[in-house]
This record gives C-alpha cells, structure tokens and sequence, in this order.
C-alpha cells in the first residue's frame, strides 16, 4: 500500500498501530510492542488533548482508567 495513496489527515497512529497489529497475528514478540505502542499512543494523545483544552485536576486519572478499559477490551476481543 502506498503511503501517498491514503487519506493521510483522516488516519491516526492507533489506526496504523492497529493494522500492522493485524498483519503480525502470530508474532508475539512483535505483537507485545504494539500493544505497549499502542497504549504510549494514546496516553500521548490525551496529555496533549489535556494541554489542548484545558482539563480540571482529575481529568488525567479519568482518562487512564478510560484506556485501561478500552485495552482490557481490546485483549478480550482478540
């Protein structure tokens, strides 16, 4: 797939993590990376979501627990 063919501005990181996830079913050396890529991705995103607009204190440890579910989901779909 060429890389100047995507929509590259509609595509995230979790989305690209996502799918080499799934071309690498199997490996689980590779795969154990990703999750952990997976889950720096998202928690990079919520810290700049957080500086972005302006959350109150708690804001940080509501979102952890929303990605720690969101992963727990993720293993259990697999």
């Amino acid at each position: 797939m060429n890389i100047k063919t995507k929509t590259w501005h509609l595509r995230t990181i979790c989305e690209v993590l996502r799918e080499v996830y799934d071309l690498t079913e199997g490996r689980e050396e590779v795969t154990d990376k990703l999750q952990e890529a997976y889950v720096m991705a998202k928690k990079m995103d919520a810290k700049l979501r957080q500086y972005n607009l302006g959350y109150g204190d708690d804001w940080w440890e509501e979102e952890m627990k929303s990605v720690l579910k969101e992963k727990i989901k993720l293993r259990a779909g697999r």
